[in-house]
């Protein structure tokens, strides 16, 4: 988990300053165990803060042509084989870096559309006078960034940019609206109104004159042919992926839930490490007390039985959410939408003290495989009730949830009458109109939370009905539902939230799962492949066969922690909570709707079984905007 930083002059004057780029540097010592290092010349200045998780000699920024062309960058690239090959590079053990600036000169900005792996990067060409920055695929290598007429400044983090003379504090609503809603919409505004974000597979290109920003990949489905079995394309891919992501160094660990996801990345990992002698590989899993709802030990328990793992247990005993929420909180330069933060921040702090430095997550294969509920859709949408029927048959009898309301449903949304329930909605839409009466849509989850003027003022409404309801052409397909939820904002924000936290124990988190050759195979299977006899993400079930437990490559159930959160806010946290939303709540009443954010409460306090998922939101993101603000009253910036 390294850091990269760096200045461009925009306007002729005195030269880069080193201590600039030092002082930023120092806002991100945490990303350095390894060392850090700059560069500078007359126009630029780059900086690198080093965690050496690739085997590599040194930090960079390193330099080509004469100090012409300097790179800094926080790197894995997956397809080096292809690289050194088609660039025609004869030392094997080029840095990532090196090989990132022979792309740029024989690709040009066109370089990323070439690239695989994990990769925040800055090319500064001194001949062109342009700086040329790019962002992975997916977004888990973070880059923000400052823009002023005469300067544009970068980092890993967004405290070094703010560290800058010149930089403003001022915070934006329209954020903090929809941070309060859980809809990170904006791939390119943060918390601060004048730092911004490279969004996921976009490169940048910064002159004195211009900035242009250039998406150059989207989110599509593989165009390869399959082989005959998808399973076993399956299988090949993610061994691939996995074996990527245990790359230079030998200190590799995994995140072991218990779950289909950590098991099979942990199963694979584990047979890798035994083929090529490493050591045993060492897992970390969170436990819960014995015989709870929560409790994941007999499925962790069967992984390392069956390979021998060193597994590290994990004890979450009494949980409390807001534990550390300062440092928590200064950590992630912001508010964020994760509860569980606080747990996988144990996780990351074990993993450090037993000298892992790069460490599997199973975080995203939901997302990725699928669990192919579009395609329930799709067979309605089709016409295919017999198919329909046996495929909610099946998920009955698995996850043992009535089927014949949900059937009842779909034949309502999609059966014979629909089309005539279609006609008749648009008339009354249309008689709506003319008599100018207007329109009330129903309530969403966070109406009841954001304080209706800010609502009003960051146009929340549009803004959530744009972003966060699927449109109807897209839910009746299997294929194009799967390309929406990957395409949310919801997944580089969780990937900036856990690179933050993991940066603070010098771990580096590596996601198998976000695989670009493996992410387009899964986005081209068909439904039927994702979605089989009732069983969510088949084809990794069946990818899985003789490597994971039967148990786990079969497993029925997945853990709510939502009953754990609301014991832990209301057992643990009962005065701070008093206090931030009742007795002092004068910072948060601008943003939240205290009445009914106080009435949820105290439904809360007295029906705590009875309380939801959304009562949870409403409660964790109210006291969390609220100690965020704190900290930023207390360093001088304006609420």
């Amino acid at each position: 988990m390294s850091g990269v930083a760096g200045i461009l002059l925009r306007q002729d004057g005195s030269p880069a300053a080193a201590a600039d780029i030092q002082q930023m540097l120092a806002r991100m010592r945490h990303r350095a165990r390894d060392g850090s290092s700059w560069w500078t010349d007359r126009h630029a200045a780059l900086g690198h803060a080093w965690l050496n998780t690739t085997g590599e000699q040194g930090p960079g920024p390193l330099t080509m042509a004469g100090g012409k062309l300097a790179i800094t960058a926080d790197c894995r690239l997956d397809n080096r084989e292809e690289l050194l090959a088609r660039l025609g590079v004869r030392d094997r053990s080029a840095a990532d870096a090196i090989l990132l600036i022979h792309a740029y000169l024989k690709w040009g900005e066109a370089c990323p559309t070439y690239l695989q792996g994990d990769f925040a990067f800055a090319v500064w060409d001194a001949e062109r006078r342009a700086l040329f920055c790019a962002r992975d695929h997916f977004g888990v290598k973070p880059f923000y960034y400052h823009c002023a007429d005469r300067r544009f400044a970068f980092a890993s983090e967004i405290g070094p940019l703010l560290a800058l003379d010149g930089v403003g504090r001022a915070l934006s609503e329209h954020q903090i609206s929809g941070f309060l809603a859980g809809l990170p919409d904006d791939p390119q505004s943060t918390l601060y109104a004048e730092i911004f974000r490279l969004p996921a597979r976009h490169s940048m290109t910064v002159t004195n004159n211009q900035v242009v920003l250039s998406r150059y990949w989207e989110i599509e489905p593989s165009q390869r042919p399959q082989r005959s079995d998808a399973a076993d394309e399956f299988l090949h891919l993610f061994a691939r992926s996995v074996e990527n992501r245990m790359r230079g160094t030998p200190s590799v660990g995994a995140m072991l839930s218990g779950g289909l996801d950590s098991s099979s990345i942990a199963c694979m990992a584990g047979l890798q490490a035994a083929a090529t002698q490493k050591p045993k590989l060492k897992t970390f899993s969170l436990v819960f007390e014995r015989g709870s709802s929560m409790d994941e030990r007999p499925f962790i328990d069967a992984v390392l039985e069956q390979y021998g793992l060193d597994g590290t247990l994990i004890a979450v005993g009494d949980y409390a959410p807001f534990a550390e929420f300062d440092r928590i909180l200064e950590e992630q330069e912001g508010t964020f939408l994760a509860p569980g933060l606080s747990l996988t921040r144990s996780v990351y702090r074990t993993a450090s003290a037993k000298g892992v430095t790069v460490l599997l997550d199973g975080h995203g294969g939901d997302e990725v495989v699928s669990q192919g509920h579009g395609y329930l859709h799709e067979l309605a949408h089709r016409g295919r009730w017999l198919e329909l029927w046996r495929e909610l048959h099946s998920a009955a009898n698995t996850y043992g949830d009535g089927m014949l309301p949900l059937y009842f449903k779909f034949l309502a949304a999609y059966g014979p009458a629909w089309r005539i329930a279609r006609m008749r909605a648009k008339a009354r839409r249309l008689l709506g109109k003319l008599r100018r009466r207007p329109s009330h849509a129903p309530r969403v989850a966070w109406a009841g939370l954001v304080n209706p003027g800010l609502a009003r003022r960051t146009d929340l409404a549009e803004r959530f009905h744009r972003a966060a309801f699927m449109p109807a052409n897209v839910s009746t397909s299997e294929a194009l539902t799967h390309r929406w939820l990957l395409s949310t904002g919801l997944v580089p924000h969780a990937f900036e939230v856990l690179d933050k936290a993991a940066a603070n124990f010098g771990i580096e988190p590596r996601y198998p799962f976000w695989d670009k050759p493996l992410v387009e195979f899964c986005l081209a299977l068909p439904g039927e492949e994702k979605l089989r006899n009732g069983f969510g993400r088949h084809v990794l079930r069946r990818a899985m066969e003789g490597v994971l437990p039967p148990a786990v490559q079969w497993r029925r159930d997945k853990i709510d922690f939502t009953a754990s959160l609301v014991k832990g806010m209301i057992v643990n946290h009962r005065d701070l909570l008093d206090r931030l939303l009742v007795s002092d709540n004068d910072l948060i009443a601008p943003y939240v709707n205290l009445p009914e954010v106080n009435a949820v409460y105290a439904r809360m306090l007295q029906r705590p079984e009875q309380a939801t998922l959304p009562d949870v939101q409403h409660i964790w993101r109210s006291a969390s905007l609220s100690l965020w603000l704190r900290q930023v009253q207390q360093h001088g910036s304006p609420a």
